[in-house]
């Protein structure tokens, strides 16, 4: 399998989809079977069945998602080719990240006492380590707990971000294993492609009698259940598409990285 070698395999900067990338750079095995469990795969995965953009991969980059395939490339590649060739650069940081200082001048102390986003602390270096670590742990629960939480993305300088979102990669993956099954069997009823997905149902619900839900009830609810999952996967696959991701909400704008 080829992998294509370009500028940030050389120069090692963190990726926060990567676990184990902000120490070091990692064996390329190892780093695409983590790419792998993270969110690039799964916007990769849906740009590979969204057909405006592989009408854009088609025409070397050219239509409404021009400015998505300038960081997100040809997905028609296998995964480990495009992640090594496109992935890798779009969600890499392209900076540093912050890190905590040791404050050695006064013009470095007048410096980060201006930054909103810095907790300047003095640590007597008489005191014992246990004891100053549970001190500033405790300074800083008190700081965090008056904040919003923290989002990584926002203030990552990675070219393609995940957005904040409560979407789980199951319920991504689900999502897309059942547009696949409704494109490869478009004549089968919406609740025989929900039986293919092996969607289940709470087949001990009762009715507004108590009684246990009939055969019909239960087709019904599975008709309804897939329908909903096919109109998400759409938003889903649409908002990849214009740079969004991960969303099921309908019509979002494209976003400019």
């Amino acid at each position: 399998m080829e992998f294509i070698n370009d500028d940030l395999i050389d120069e090692h900067l963190p990726n926060k989809l990567i676990p184990g990338s902000f120490r070091q750079r990692l064996p390329v095995e190892e780093e695409v079977a983590k790419a792998k469990k993270s969110l690039a795969f799964w916007w990769y995965r849906c740009l590979q069945v969204s057909e405006e953009y592989l009408r854009c991969c088609e025409s070397e980059g050219q239509g409404p998602c021009a400015e998505l395939y300038a960081d997100m490339g040809d997905v028609r590649r296998p995964f480990p080719n495009w992640w090594f060739k496109y992935g890798r650069k779009a969600f890499t940081e392209q900076k540093p990240l912050k890190d905590v200082l040791m404050i050695e001048s006064f013009k470095q102390a007048d410096d980060q006492l201006d930054k909103a986003d810095r907790l300047v602390l003095s640590i007597p270096l008489t005191m014992r380590k246990t004891t100053a670590v549970r001190k500033v742990s405790k300074l800083l629960a008190e700081v965090h707990a008056q904040r919003d939480p923290v989002d990584i993305w926002r203030a990552s300088t990675a070219k393609r971000m995940i957005i904040k979102s409560k979407l789980r990669q199951k319920t991504i993956e689900q999502l897309l294993r059942l547009w696949g099954l409704r494109q490869r069997f478009p004549d089968d009823s919406l609740y025989e492609i929900g039986k293919r997905a092996g969607i289940e149902l709470d087949l001990l619900a009762r009715d507004t009698e108590g009684e246990e839900i009939s055969e019909a009830m239960e087709r019904r609810r599975m008709t309804i259940a897939v329908s909903r999952q096919l109109l998400q996967a759409s938003h889903l696959i649409s908002n990849a598409a214009a740079g969004i991701f991960p969303s099921v909400k309908p019509a979002l704008k494209t976003t400019k990285q």
